[in-house]
This record gives structure tokens, sequence and C-alpha cells, in this order.
């Protein structure tokens, strides 16, 4: 094999090492040196440029620039003050995405997942990116595959959905090649790393293939929507109050420095740019917050899917229970002559080469054994559930659920049995003979019942707490199963899941069948990889934002379709990897904190939002009047300074830190425009009395206009305030309070600063009047607000109806000429 290094090529052995040995520290240090460790780490996130570039490259941006610049050639210096706010927000939101992504990549190394490799004789456990090329592995079921192998002992059952996109396991056995990014779902082999980084298969496919895919956002979608329409709007609204400043009359008129001057303060005032400062910092504290409490989020908007959830659900081992379990009982009804039951299980066990929960209980009870020699072994999968294995000159013995192993009808006493036991809660496990041999991965036509072993389940001790924590918070839950659907059903009882007896195996559904039951159904067992997607997809459907968590292999195809999935550290690295949250101390009363968390940001910033949109709705109403009207705009980028700081800033802030864990509803977008339409009116109603006003010559003396028209404006945002932070608590109080206090501070320290110059005691009357009547009017803008969604609702209904029925009138017409092609054709013959 030949290696490039520094443009040298340089001639180099591959070793086919003993998997007893391995690779000894000389070789490890010759690959290190030539550059063949298998680094493959691939950063899913931003990096720190592309987070510079991201915040600092924005269409705003690129609009305060050109505000910048206009304002300087026009020389207007004194309403420059604006962009201080700017860096600040962009230095600050910088910061914070950044300490959000350390905090993130020191919790991904704690999960980084971890690999056997056999060197200089010894067995220990690496990261996956320092293993070097014909590293010998040791692989088991749940393992990911961490490089292109070639498996030299043992067999296999992969998964390489990731890589074709088919679910079905595939067998490999030695001398085949083990693909970079499957997993393994059942059996355990050691193998030879046969290529590495990136020339693995998977990298030449889909380099982020076996990352979890972002979640579907609402949030997200919305932002970007906001970010359209506002730069649709603005750039014709620009254009256009520029050309009417500038013809229009008074003392300004064919005034280029005014006109300029007064329409970069319009686009001050239509872009809600604090908006996506406040949403960064809130879901960036967010991530900073949850790691301190163990929690990886994997992706910053996977935060508002949980905090969105509505139904969760869960799979009852490692969830509800801890994934711990011992053997309780053994019930012998047959067993051969002078070979003891148990002894055939400690051969069936020393036959296994993978581990899992059911296998550790069933090793701590029967130990293991190598008294029979084994020709033929049938690893246990999910999918399966059971193993067998076949003893020369003995028979075929299988392990399993007992409707999985072809036994036929059972005895009254063993079917009572079984179902006394299913409804302590007990999972049951049968021991089954027959004397055929296995020659493929299918049991024999008919299995002996030979004995029935129970295993419990350790309920997690904060189990109950934390399901009841779920259900007073309008969370619905579902149980999910591979497990025995009355045992799932009386453990789900015992930690007071709701409607624990609605319960139902699907064993032998197709999915339609499934997705037509996903909703009635509480608790669902005997489910199949395949089926656990498909009841995901359907909740989905129904319009429920679902939440899965899952530490298995079989978890992986319904982690991938939830709209945010969970994962246990100490599950598989397969569910780590697919998941949006990774629970660092793999405990199940960790969630209830994260959705709290979620739904504090997340509320939180619907509300603050509203005074950001509160001022883009008043300046683009403010905006279309001045056009219309020809009228001078009346605000300068430093006249709206005060309002901006004090009046929405600080106080979006502060009340975005305030605990809030109510259920989401609705939309981000529609639910903050609502709310801030009202909010907008009310500016724009008062500041149009002071334009009215000034039209008819009662503001004559010089700045009496500018002074009342920014007094009323930021008074009357203070009363949104006020009425936006009911009912009251301390910290609302306090934030009412400072912006207050700091408004009175600004105004008549440095009021000349803001375009209040002239306070008259008419001035101060006016002022009184219209923020008096700006109380009343809170009581009456939120029904206007509601009628002008209602009628838009309607309107959109009778498009989409109007839309529907031409599109159903078209398909008619289509029919009736297919029928009338038809009769004719039939008429010739």
């Amino acid at each position: 094999m030949l290696v490039m290094k520094k443009d040298t090529k340089i001639e180099f052995k591959r070793v086919n090492a003993d998997i007893s040995v391995g690779l000894d520290k000389h070789m490890v240090e010759e690959r290190k040196a030539l550059g063949l460790v298998n680094n493959t780490k691939q950063n899913s996130g931003k990096s720190v440029f592309q987070i510079f570039v991201s915040n600092i490259c924005t269409f705003f941006n690129l609009i305060w620039v050109v505000v910048f610049v206009a304002l300087i050639i026009v020389g207007a210096y004194s309403d420059l003050l604006f962009m201080v706010v700017i860096i600040l927000n962009t230095t600050i939101a910088i910061i914070q995405e950044i300490k959000a992504k350390v905090t993130v990549e020191k919790l991904s190394y704690v999960t980084a997942p971890k690999i056997t490799v056999v060197r200089s004789g010894r067995e220990e456990k690496i990261p996956a990116t320092k293993l070097v090329l014909d590293d010998i592995i040791k692989l088991g079921a749940g393992n990911q595959i961490p490089s292109d192998c070639i498996l030299i002992e043992g067999k296999v059952e992969v998964n390489e959905s990731i890589l074709t996109g088919e679910s079905q396991a595939v067998k490999k056995t030695e001398g085949q090649t083990l693909l970079a990014g499957s997993y393994i779902i059942s059996g355990g082999c050691y193998a030879r790393v046969d290529k590495i980084g990136k020339d693995s298969y998977i990298q030449s496919v889909a380099v982020q293939a076996k990352k979890f895919k972002s979640p579907e956002s609402n949030l997200f979608k919305s932002i970007n929507s906001l970010v359209k329409y506002i730069g649709i709007i603005i750039i014709p609204l620009s254009g256009l109050l520029l050309v009417s400043n500038y013809f229009s009359p008074g003392p300004n008129m064919h005034n280029w420095n005014s006109a300029i001057a007064k329409t970069c303060g319009a686009i001050t005032g239509m872009v809600p740019a604090g908006m996506f400062l406040l949403i960064t910092l809130a879901l960036s504290l967010g991530v900073i917050k949850l790691g301190k409490k163990k929690t990886l989020v994997q992706d910053v908007y996977s935060i508002e899917m949980l905090a969105r959830t509505n139904v969760l659900c869960l799979d009852k081992t490692g969830t509800i229970t801890d994934g711990t379990m011992r053997v309780c009982e053994h019930f012998d009804f047959k067993k051969l002559t002078g070979i003891p039951n148990e002894c055939i299980i400690a051969n069936i066990l020393n036959n296994q080469m993978s581990n899992n929960q059911t296998s550790n209980a069933l090793v701590l009870k029967y130990k293991k054994a190598n008294d029979f020699y084994a020709s033929y072994n049938i690893e246990f999968s999910s999918k399966r559930k059971f193993t067998a294995t076949y003893f020369d000159g003995i028979g075929t013995f299988a392990i399993g659920a007992p409707e999985f192993l072809h036994t036929g009808t059972l005895t009254s006493e063993m079917e009572q049995l079984i179902f006394h036991k299913q409804n302590e809660g007990k999972r049951i496990l049968m021991l089954a003979y027959s004397p055929e041999a296995l020659t493929k991965d299918e049991l024999p036509y008919y299995m002996e019942p030979f004995a029935v072993i129970t295993i419990e389940d350790h309920i997690r001790k904060d189990a109950i707490e934390t399901i009841n924590w779920f259900k007073e918070n309008d969370v619905k839950i579902k149980i999910i199963s591979g497990d025995n659907p009355y045992t799932v059903a009386n453990i789900a009882k015992r930690v007071g899941v709701e409607d624990a007896d609605k319960c139902i195996s699907l064993e032998g559904m197709s999915i339609p069948e499934v997705e037509k039951i996903a909703n009635d159904f509480t608790v669902f067992g005997r489910v199949s990889p395949e089926q656990k997607h498909a009841l995901i997809k359907a909740l989905k459907k129904e319009g429920n934002t679902v939440a899965m968590t899952g530490d298995g292999v079989n978890d992986s195809l319904a982690l991938k379709e939830a709209d945010c999935s969970i994962a246990m550290a100490d599950g598989s690295e397969v569910a780590r990897n697919l998941s949006n949250i990774v629970l660092l101390d793999s405990k199940f009363s960790s969630l209830p904190a994260v959705v709290k968390e979620g739904r504090q940001v997340i509320n939180n910033v619907q509300q603050s939002s509203v005074l950001f949109l509160m001022k883009t709705t008043f300046t683009i109403l403010l905006t279309l009047v001045a056009i219309l009207t020809r009228s001078l705009y009346p605000f300068s980028p430093g006249q709206l300074l005060l309002l901006e700081m004090f009046v929405i800033g600080l106080p979006s802030f502060i009340l975005a830190m305030q605990p809030n864990s109510e259920l989401i509803k609705g939309g981000f977008l529609a639910g903050v425009l609502k709310r801030s339409l009202p909010n907008g009116l009310m500016l724009f109603f008062n500041v149009l009395v002071v334009i009215v006003l000034n039209k008819f010559g009662l503001l004559m003396a010089e700045g009496e206009f500018e002074t009342l028209s920014t007094a009323v404006l930021i008074g009357t945002g203070f009363v949104n305030l006020v009425f936006l932070c009911k009912p009251f608590n301390i910290l609302r109080v306090i934030c009412v309070a400072l912006s207050g206090a700091c408004l009175l501070g600004g105004a008549i320290g440095l009021g000349g600063d803001f375009g209040l110059t002239t306070f008259t005691p008419k001035i101060f009357l006016i002022f009184i009047i219209l923020i008096g009547a700006s109380i009343p009017l809170h009581h009456f803008m939120p029904r206007l607000s509601d009628l002008i969604f209602e009628k838009i609702k309607n309107i959109d209904a009778k498009f989409k109806l109007k839309r529907q029925k031409r599109k159903e009138e078209k398909e008619r017409k289509k029919k009736i000429k297919r029928n009338e092609i038809v009769l004719n054709d039939t008429e010739e013959e």
C-alpha cells in the first residue's frame, strides 16, 4: 500500500493481526505518524467563523449599514446612536452562541462513542476517532460501526438503513464487509479496520447521514417568514416614503437631508432587530442552562419542539423502569432425561455473542456453561423476540416470548400461569424444545414448551412523580414497548399513567391498521421498529407535537420521525446519535426540567416579541399614512431610541427570564401578530392625533410637534408595556418600575438628544389627555384585533373553498371528457 506524506509516497505494509493480540504499540504509533487514523469527526453545528458570519451578514444588518451610510452623507450625526445598540446586539448574540457551542461540544465529548479495541493482547475502550488502520475491534448489539471493517470472527445482523434506506436486517459472516454508519442489531464479532476516515463508504454517500435530523421548528419557520415579509414591505415603502418626504409641503420641502433622515427613522422603526437577538439569546441561554443540568441539546430549536410537545411516547425499558431486571421464578413443565432445564439455559447463554438486560438477568440466575457442542445459533433480536441454539445430538432449544416460539396451543395450566404473572407486571420467557436441527434463522415448525421463566423490571423511584408532572402539564403519555401489552399496562398503572387499561398488542398488524388505532390506545405491546415509526407518524398526522424517548437500536426509526427525540446517555450509540436531546444522567426525572426550560424560553420569547412587532406594526401604518397624505414622516432614528431601549429592549430581556411552564398553543407568528396589532394600533392612533393637531395649526411653536409626537409615542408604549405585564408579580413590577425610571431619567437628562426639546404646559396637557385615553382603549383594542384576524381568517377560508371548488370542477370536467372519449371509441368499434 502506498501512503502520501508531505508530497512523498511511502511504502506501507498492511497487517492481519491475530484477534487475541491485535496491533502492538509500535504498529499503532507508525499508523498515527502516517495519518492512518479514523478521523471522522464531523461538526454538525456551526463553526466559530460561521457564527460570526451568520450574525454579522444578515439582511437586517445590511439595512442598518445602508441607513448608517445615508445618515453620515446627510450629516445627521446625532441620529447615529442607534448603531451602538446594533453593535452591542450583534456582539452579545455572537458571544452567547459561541458559549452555547462550547457547552454542547463539551457535553458531546462525554457522549462520544467508545469502541472496544484489542491492542498488545489487551482489550481497551477508546474513542472511535482514535482507531487506526488494521485495528482489531470488538462489536456487539447496539454498536454503530465506526469505519469500514472486515468481519474476521463471529456473525452479526446489521441494519444498513442509514446507507441504503432499507431497514431489513442484513446478515454478515466471516470475510464480509461491515460498512461504517450501519449498526449491529444482534450477535457479536471481531473485525479488522479496513478503511478509515474519508475513505469509508459512508463518507462518499452522505457525511451527515447518521446524525440527528433538525426538528421542524415553528419558531424557525416564523422567523424566516418574518424576515421575508418585512423585506418585501420595507424596500418599496422606503422608496415611496423618501419621495413623499422630499415633496411634502412645509419648511423642509425639497430638502434631501430631511427626507433621508426621516426615511431612515421609518426604516429603523420597521425592523424588529432586537427580537432576533432576544430569540438567539434565549435559546442559547437555554442550551447553557440545560447543559448545567446534564442535558445535551444537539439543536437549539429542539428546545422549542419539546416545549410544544403534547404527546410523549415512552419505551417502558429505560424510562419507567431503569433497565435492570431480575429472574423471579422458574416453572418446569418438562425436561430431557438427565439434563436439567437450568443446564440447557446456561449452555444457550454461553453461545450468545450479544448482551442485553434480559440476558444479563438470565446469566445472573443461571450462569454460563459449555457442556454441549452448539453447531448453530440464532442471536436474539427485538424483531424475532427469541434466541435459539442447536446442540448436536440433543436438539434445538429456544428462549423467548411464548407467542413467538411456535408452541401451538398451550395447556390451560400454562395459559393461566402466564396470564396471572403478566397481570402482576412480570415479563414472561419460555424455554421450548424441538428434536429438529436448525439450518437457517427460523425455528422448527413445532416447539414443545419445557419451562416458563418470569422476569421483573425494576421501576424507577422517580417514575410516579415524573408521570404525574406530565399529567398536570397537559402532556399525554403513550407507552410503546416490545413486551407483552398486559405486562406493560400493569407497570403503567403502577406509575400512574392515565388510561393504562387501554392496551393492545400490535403483533401481526399491518402498518395501515396500526395508523388507524394510534390515537385510540395508551399502551402498545409487541411493537416492531416499523410499527413504532408508524405510531409516531400517525400521532403527528392528528396535529400532535410528538416527543419520543428511546435507548435502543429498535427505537431508531421512531426517533428520526418524532418532532423531538430524546435518548438516555446509557442507551445505544445509535439512539444518542439520532436524538435531538440526550439526558446525560440517564434519568427520566430530568425530562420535566427540560420541558420547563423549553416552555419558559418559547412562552417568554413569544410574549416579549409582542413589544418588537408593536413598533413594526405602528411604523408600517404611519409610513402608509405619510405616503398617502404626502406628509413628512415625523420621526428620525434618534427619536425612537428611548422607546427601543427602555420600553422594548430592556423589558423584553427581563420578561424573557420569568418562570413560565404553560403549554404552548398555536403558531409563533400568528400568536405574536395577534397580540402586537392592538398595541401597534394604540401607538398609531395617538401619534395620528398629534399629526392631525399639527395639521390644524395647534402646534405652532418650534419643536412642539417633534416633542409631543415623541413623548406620546414613548408614553403610549409604556402604557402598552404595563398592560402586557399584567397580572403583576415581583419580576414584572421591577420591569415596569425600571422602565419608567429609565424613561424619566432619559427624558429629563438627555431629552434634547431624543427629540424632547419643548415641554410647554399645552404640550404636557395634551400628552396627559392622550395617555389617559389610552388606558380605556386597551380594553377595546384587543377586541378590534380579534375582529380583524377573524375577518382575515374567514376571507382565507372562502378563498380556500373557492380554490377547492375550482379544482373539483376541473376534475369533474376531465372525468366527463374521458368518459366521452371512451364512449366515442366504443361507438366506433
